[in-house]
């Protein structure tokens, strides 16, 4: 069956950059809104595969047949996938649509609780810029890569950086959008979204593997993905309080060694999360969907309907439980 990857025209990355695109390399995933997803999930993904030699099509407009694999936050409420097309929905941050036959997630903890489903990583940040190894040992900047309302609220008060500044001696920095791929001078990367022990679902780790590319150490939340795809006190540390978040802050501050160790642990461990490497997970799964989807599309109309039904009730079952 032909493989499609369905995306609006309008989606599609500006003109100045298409060149960039085109060759796997963009400059920047940064760009807000839905089309900003779309461009790093579908058109992303489309490109590498077919510069690994992966036989797939892009398509603006739904096909009448073949298996599609399409962002669900284009899919309407109440859409109905053709007979003819085996749907592939591509969660992201949003929620998994009962259309779907089948769902990408970008969360492997969230991915181990539904069924129909596998984990495939966010591309990691390109174009980005490891620490300089000159900093040596230094422990001086404390930087967020990512948009404020993903911060905990107490971590972006004044008295908060200023509190740092006169305990640690440390500066925070919120890096600017545009700078979401410089880590030359980061000593540190805080990715807290709140305190508590809330698993945050949908949400990916790609901080967590942009600072281990980035070789820079990572102190992060209770977030289901960095739990998943690393190993907390081995490659990043975890907090899930004030006292706990000081507390790291300081071993690191005072202990090289052991901020080494993580960075070390976590450059080891970014191999699994590079552009060739997720390539391959996406190959690697194309490959055993393109042998079940015919097997599915083959059973009775009435199969199938129940099957649709169960798959609602599924999705529902996984909301009500939280993320």
């Amino acid at each position: 069956m032909r493989i499609y990857f369905y995306m609006p025209e309008n989606c599609l990355p500006p003109v100045e950059e298409k060149e960039d695109w085109s060759k796997g390399e963009p400059t920047r995933l940064g760009h807000p809104g839905k089309a900003s997803t779309a461009q790093h999930w579908i058109y992303l993904t489309f490109i590498r595969l077919s510069k690994a030699g992966v036989d797939v099509r892009l398509c603006h407009q739904m096909p009448g047949e073949g298996i599609v694999v399409a962002l669900t936050g284009h899919l309407i409420n109440g859409f109905r996938a053709p007979e003819s097309i085996y749907l592939i929905g591509v969660v992201a941050d949003g929620t998994p649509h009962p259309a779907c036959h089948f769902h990408i997630l970008q969360n492997a903890a969230h991915s181990r609780r539904l069924t129909r489903s596998a984990y495939i990583p966010h591309w990691p940040q390109p174009c980005l810029i490891p620490r300089h190894p000159a900093r040596g040992e230094r422990f001086e900047n404390l930087v967020f890569y990512g948009d404020p309302p993903n911060l905990a609220p107490e971590l972006k008060n004044p008295s908060f950086q200023k509190l740092l500044k006169n305990r640690l001696d440390l500066d925070f920095i919120i890096a600017r959008l545009d700078r979401w791929h410089d880590y030359f001078e980061a000593d540190c990367v805080l990715a807290i979204r709140e305190f508590g022990s809330k698993p945050f679902l949908r949400k990916p780790a790609t901080k967590l593997y942009n600072a281990w590319m980035a070789g820079v150490p990572m102190i992060g939340g209770m977030d289901s993905a960095f739990n998943s795809d690393g190993s907390a006190g081995i490659d990043y540390m975890r907090c899930d309080t004030r006292e706990s978040l000081w507390s790291g802050l300081t071993q690191f501050r005072d202990d090289p060694d052991f901020r080494n160790s993580m960075v070390a642990k976590g450059r080891q461990a970014a191999q699994q999360f590079t552009p060739e490497s997720i390539t391959e997970r996406w190959r690697v799964l194309l490959d055993s969907l393109s042998i079940r989807a015919p097997a599915y599309m083959g059973r009775h109309r009435a199969l199938r309907t129940v099957d649709h039904l169960a798959q609602h009730m599924s999705l529902l079952v996984d909301r009500l439980r939280g993320y």
